[in-house]
């Protein structure tokens, strides 16, 4: 097996499997085409990276305004909240940690529930500041990884609750109707919701930013739609941002990344061309998996797709050269479910014609065993 597929020793899990790959068979990280990660398949805009290249040079040398107005302002703009909400953070994976630790100093409760099957760092997150993590099955296969409210009946002791929207991995959508609905369980039942919305730029008009109150917490990623995860640039949207802000150390952001924040925030023609783009490319590859006899996609709304398949196939992929994301180490998934990212028509074509090679390398090799 490829190196990363499964869960970790501290039970966190990523993509970007490029390294590990390259390093479990012996080959070079270019030779694959790696689909584990979900960036947006444009890949960064200009403008974002001559702002950060220009901050480099120009501003490389000094400390960064510890309070990063022009950021402040920008994200607030991009988001369409109040500016006193938002706190820039080094990356979305921050403002979850920042969240769960303002949420434990508001609370006797040490309870939280992570929404599986869902992103790993939320169980990190909780247990750093304090809490015991709890994992609820609230997405099934059989139903279409429709939510499952009866994952919220009993919130006993519970004291923070992470939800995923659109969720990673399986790709579902829940309205911003449904979410303020959840919220307001919690709120009742005297715990914090903190919802992550790394790839909610990819659903526009359902985000809850705009909603945030002391019993909800927004984090947010800009390096998903942006495409640039090297940089470490998110914000946490929240009403009592100075309290959160106390925990944070100084400086989170680097000069480049704040910069390239303010350009890609202004960026509407980007952003209009990247919503149409994975859209087209979405629907493209969707057909294309269904269309392969023994694979199941699932729609979604963010710029990656989860699909269930015979076992084995991220490894037979893998010798292809082709990475995508195994999706055993999900409670409530297991090993013949893989998540791939959306990427342009001649990396999506790759992809479909590695999964045909893969599906008839299986079909051989079952004859040969006398085997279905």
């Amino acid at each position: 097996m490829v190196s990363g597929w499964d869960a970790a020793s501290d039970g966190r899990h990523h993509g970007s499997l490029g390294a590990l790959a390259a390093r479990s068979l012996g080959r070079d990280r270019a030779d694959f085409l790696d689909l584990s990660a979900n960036i947006n398949p444009l890949g960064p805009p200009e403008a974002a990276l001559r702002a950060a290249e220009e901050a480099l040079r120009a501003e490389a040398a000094a400390y960064p305004d510890p309070h990063y107005p022009e950021l402040h302002d920008a994200l607030a703009g991009y988001l369409g909240v109040n500016p006193e909400t938002v706190l820039p953070t080094n990356g979305g994976a921050e403002a979850l940690f920042l969240a769960a630790r303002a949420a434990a100093e508001g609370t006797e409760r040490r309870g939280a529930v992570v929404l599986d099957p869902t992103f790993s760092e939320y169980a990190a997150a909780a247990r750093t500041a304090g809490f015991e993590p709890e994992s609820r099955i609230f997405r099934r296969p059989e139903r279409g990884f429709r939510l499952d409210p009866a994952a919220l009946e009993d919130l006993t002791g519970i004291g923070l609750i992470f939800l995923c929207n659109p969720n990673n991995p399986t790709g579902d959508l829940a309205s911003r109707g449904e979410v303020l609905r959840i919220a307001e369980r919690v709120r009742r039942a005297g715990a914090v919701l903190v919802v992550d919305e790394a790839f909610a730029d990819f659903a526009p008009g359902e985000s809850v930013a705009g909603d945030v109150d002391e019993g909800v917490y927004v984090a947010r990623s800009f390096t998903k739609f942006f495409a640039v995860p090297g940089l470490r640039l998110g914000c946490l949207v929240a009403r009592n941002v100075e309290r959160v802000r106390a925990f944070q150390p100084s400086w989170p952001v680097n000069v480049a990344a704040a910069a390239a924040g303010v350009a890609a925030a202004h960026d509407e023609v980007f952003a209009g061309e990247t919503l149409e783009e994975v859209s087209r490319a979405r629907a493209e590859l969707f057909a294309g998996l269904d269309g392969l006899e023994g694979l199941t996609p699932y729609p979604a709304a963010a710029n990656f797709l989860l699909v269930r398949g015979p076992e084995g196939l991220p490894e037979r992929l893998s010798r292809l050269g082709v990475l995508v994301r195994g999706c055993e180490p999900f409670p409530g998934l297991g090993p013949e479910f893989f998540r791939v990212a959306v990427r342009g028509r001649e990396e999506n074509g790759r992809l479909l014609r590695a999964l045909q090679e893969a599906l008839r390398e299986r079909t051989r090799e079952a004859a040969l065993r006398g085997t279905p």
